[in-house]
């Protein structure tokens, strides 16, 4: 009689333990798959002479698929998001070597948001994608004709376009703004009174990378 009753306790476990078993190897293979890609990568950029740093690279991958794993599961958003993470990765190594970010990044992006149509809609990408361009694109026109690289602008676009409008605005704004906080510390640390060019990108692309994780 008792074996009656542990049994099906015993078979419950068993398929616990398998169902946490599977999860952790997949997450294991996930991360791992993602580390090893970014090793790659980051030995491309070096022989480009991008300022980077496999280190960093390596901890900064580990912590973003861990996370994208923990939040959407092995699925097709988690990989959208690691090849979102190693594209912002690569812009960002370059905006910060030379100020320059080719346009085939921009349209990787682009690329990338078509997954998002079903789950983001279509009339909020083309909002988002308005709402980040319009007003850069009056910046440059009218006086006194201040505007953002042209890098800047194609990419926060696309980025905006990828996230859709609420989200996408709000990753254009907050790189702003985390940008010029960080950039006027850097300043005073180094009391550099004249206002100097700087990388905008890699603002833009943690702004973002925290919209489309949350």
């Amino acid at each position: 009689m008792f074996s009656t009753y542990i049994r099906p306790i015993i078979h419950a476990g068993e398929r616990i333990n398998r169902t946490v078993l599977m999860t952790l190897l997949c997450m294991m293979l996930f991360v791992g798959v993602s580390m090893l890609i970014g090793v790659v990568l980051t030995k491309v950029m070096k022989e480009k002479g991008y300022v980077t740093s496999i280190p960093i690279t390596l901890i900064l991958t580990a912590v973003v698929s861990l996370f994208l794993y923990g939040r959407f599961g092995l699925s097709v958003t988690a990989i959208q998001g690691v090849f979102l993470m190693f594209v912002l990765l690569y812009a960002s190594c370059s905006d910060l070597t030379n100020h320059i970010v080719d346009d085939y990044v921009w349209v990787i992006v682009f690329a990338l948001a078509l997954l998002n149509i079903q789950t983001v809609g279509l009339t909020s990408m083309v909002m988002g994608a308005f709402c980040v361009f319009i007003p850069q694109m009056a910046m440059a026109l009218l006086p006194p004709h201040k505007t953002l690289g042209g890098a800047d602008i194609k990419l926060s676009t696309a980025l905006a376009f990828l996230l859709g409008w609420q989200r996408g605005l709000a990753a254009y704004i907050v790189g702003l703004l985390l940008a010029i906080i960080v950039m006027c510390i850097v300043n005073k640390i180094r009391k550099n009174k004249e206002s100097k060019a700087f990388a905008l990108v890699p603002f833009l692309s943690v702004a973002a990378m925290a919209m489309f994780m949350f």
